[in-house]
């Protein structure tokens, strides 16, 4: 079985240390940073199932890291003192999983960790015919040729590649990709990144293969080849 991947965040070496040598015991690998600036090429690189991340850390606050690994899709555990309240109320906001408070119980930390894991964890790799979505890379693949994609882009694919042959609609495509509950031109933004995606994507966009409308339900990743 291959080993779950996290990595620690904290500018105190002695916490560094401590979850070091809980975390290895527990059977995780496990890579550190004191630095906020150095977590999203590090996160790039080792590709965690979950960071572990301080509040106060020089670089970038870990208020910014936050939305950045949000980005990169790595769930997020905040490690913050008793009377940093409001700061962990912001990194939960802003896209953090849950938190533990310094000092903190390491059966209670790993029980934590364990539940985030489980609750995010997807299938990595997802083929629906001749087409590949690698979640952890943030990778499309058609007929075996990698497809170029903005970060939305990318958001909506994954999010039909995990809801594959099933319509979504453009107001769910809102809220999951966008975080947008009501937003007056929502929908034609939905509608124009579609476009976009089908000129990417389709070998004839007018007449699409694998992004498809259904009229009424939503749009829906497939393929025509492979279903028919």
């Amino acid at each position: 079985m291959v080993s779950k991947r996290i990595l620690v965040v904290d500018d105190e070496q002695a916490i560094v240390d401590l979850l070091h040598f809980i975390l290895t015991n527990a059977g995780y690998e496990v890579a550190s940073t004191g630095r906020g600036d150095e977590v999203a090429p590090l996160a790039r690189e080792f590709h965690p199932d979950l960071v572990i991340l301080d509040i106060g850390l020089p670089g970038l606050s870990g208020l910014e890291v936050v939305p950045l690994l949000v980005e990169l899709n790595v769930p997020v555990l905040v490690l913050s003192s008793h009377d940093r309240d409001d700061q962990i109320i912001e990194g939960l906001e802003v896209g953090a999983e849950d938190y533990v408070s310094k000092p903190f119980n390491h059966k209670e930390l790993l029980l934590r960790i364990e539940k985030i894991i489980r609750r995010t964890k997807v299938e990595q790799i997802i083929r629906i015919g001749s087409i590949m979505v690698d979640i952890r890379r943030r990778v499309l693949e058609i007929d075996g040729q990698e497809v170029s994609l903005t970060p939305t882009e990318f958001r909506i694919i994954e999010y039909l590649a995990l809801h594959a042959h099933i319509p979504v609609s453009a107001e769910e495509l809102l809220r999951q990709v966008w975080n947008a509950e009501e937003w007056i031109q929502g929908p034609e933004m939905v509608k124009v990144n579609i476009s976009r995606l089908r000129k990417k994507i389709e070998p004839n966009p007018a007449s699409p293969r694998f992004l498809v409308n259904r009229w009424g339900f939503g749009y829906l990743l497939t393929d025509t080849q492979e279903v028919s």
